[in-house]
């Protein structure tokens, strides 16, 4: 028994050598003298050595993946818009005034039409202008809007909008007189126009007279935008989606209202007098509201096949820095007596100040889905902006009378009123499919 033990341990040995004869791959060392096999040639074979995100040769066509995929959804849209704006709380291009007379008589609306008698006993029609008729028909404008869904959850939109400016006139009955006939509004024509004034705030017989001519020239210009987080709320069951909406809004609204006219006594006010050098004055009022505001809204929309029903509601509040500019030439000089200088010269006035402003926005629209990434919306658009300083309520028609000299007073001061904008709505949308 002893000798196959022996011959065991030497079989041993040798195939001990014979192991560590073999040549292992580098590998780290154990302490204790062993060293560990290197990996087979086939893990390199099935794991390459670039073992990123993506491959080396296909990175490109993976940026373009991702970059679609992050941008699926983005929507841009151009909209034509055509477009009325209202002229509310309209008012006098003078003040109410006292018609003197064998008693005196308180007018309290010249804009219509009344009689004046002459120093020779001649009844002739006078008018006070005023901007009670005045509106904007006809705006031209543009709108373009962005969307960029950031989840989701919810998105990113954006829409900018102006128009251009429109230009409007201060309607009166015909001036000056050319025939006795009633004219397009069924009224005499006018032999003189007025633009009475306060005297140290009293009403008054006082101010400038027009015969021989009369200007005016009213213009408006619009322009705003705004920001949104647009959230998703959907029901697919029934194909609504109900998206409210949170932003940031920014109006800008101003008015440039100029008129004025000349008298050379042709309608014989001074009795007498003859034909005298012409005197002629300027008025000229300008108005711009900045506007600021946080809006929030809602937008409904019906999806039945390639057509899509919305109504989208914004109202937005804020703060409205209001600025005024009242410049005059030769103010009181029309129609002042022969000898007597007054009102004339040039004057400006400045005045600002801020206030609360609210605004409402409402589309209502049809989208029409022509393919996968273009839609044709047309629509319908209301705006109601408050709280804008208006140029024909923005000038005080007054005098100072010092006991000895009048000195005229037409100045800034900032009255609010109210505008509102209607508008067809017809355009295109894309939409990165």
């Amino acid at each position: 028994m002893r000798v196959p033990y022996e011959w065991l341990i030497i079989a041993s040995i040798f195939a001990g050598r014979l192991a560590s004869a073999q040549e292992w791959g580098p590998g780290p060392v154990d302490p204790y003298g062993y060293s560990l096999p290197s990996q087979s040639s086939l893990y390199e074979d099935l794991l390459p050595a670039d073992r990123a995100l993506t491959y080396p040769e296909d990175f490109g066509s993976r940026v373009m993946i991702n970059t679609k995929e992050m941008f699926r959804g983005t929507w841009g849209r151009l909209e034509y818009l055509h477009a009325n704006i209202s002229h509310e709380n309209p008012t006098l291009m003078g003040t109410p005034f006292i018609r003197g007379g064998l008693v005196d008589t308180f007018i309290s609306d010249p804009s219509q039409q009344f009689e004046l008698t002459l120093g020779d006993g001649t009844q002739i029609m006078a008018v006070v202008p005023s901007t009670k008729d005045v509106k904007w028909r006809d705006a031209q404008g543009i709108r373009g809007s962005f969307g960029i869904p950031v989840a989701k959850a919810f998105s990113i939109e954006g829409r900018l909008w102006q128009y251009e400016e429109q230009n409007d006139q201060l309607t009166h009955s015909m001036f000056p007189a050319t025939s006795t006939a009633p004219n397009q509004w069924g009224q005499e024509p006018s032999t003189l126009m007025l633009m009475p004034v306060t005297i140290n705030g009293e009403y008054t017989s006082y101010g400038a007279t027009y015969d021989a001519g009369f200007a005016s020239s009213y213009r408006s210009n619009v322009k705003a935008g705004d920001v949104a987080l647009v959230f998703n709320w959907k029901n697919p069951d029934e194909g609504l989606r109900l998206q409210p909406i949170v932003g940031y809004r920014h109006e800008e609204y101003g008015e440039n209202l100029g008129f004025g006219g000349s008298f050379d006594n042709r309608s014989n006010f001074f009795d007498g007098a003859g034909i005298l050098p012409t005197q002629s004055n300027w008025i000229q009022s300008n108005t711009k509201n900045q506007r600021e505001m946080m809006e929030i809204g809602l937008r409904s929309e019906i999806q039945k096949g390639f057509l899509t029903l919305g109504l989208q509601e914004r109202i937005a509040f804020g703060s409205n820095i209001a600025k005024s500019t009242v410049n005059t030439t030769n103010v009181l000089y029309p129609g002042s007596p022969p000898g007597v200088i007054d009102g004339i010269g040039v004057t400006s006035s400045q005045r600002q100040k801020t206030t609360f402003a609210p605004s409402f926005d409402l589309d209502a629209y049809v989208n029409v889905q022509m393919n996968r990434w273009l839609n044709l919306r047309v629509g319908y658009n209301l705006i109601w902006i408050g709280g804008i300083g208006a140029a024909d309520r923005s000038i005080r028609f007054n005098a100072l009378d010092d006991g000895t000299t009048i000195t005229p007073d037409i100045v800034s001061n900032i009255k609010y009123s109210n505008r509102t904008i209607s508008a067809f709505t017809i355009g295109g949308e894309i939409i990165l499919p």
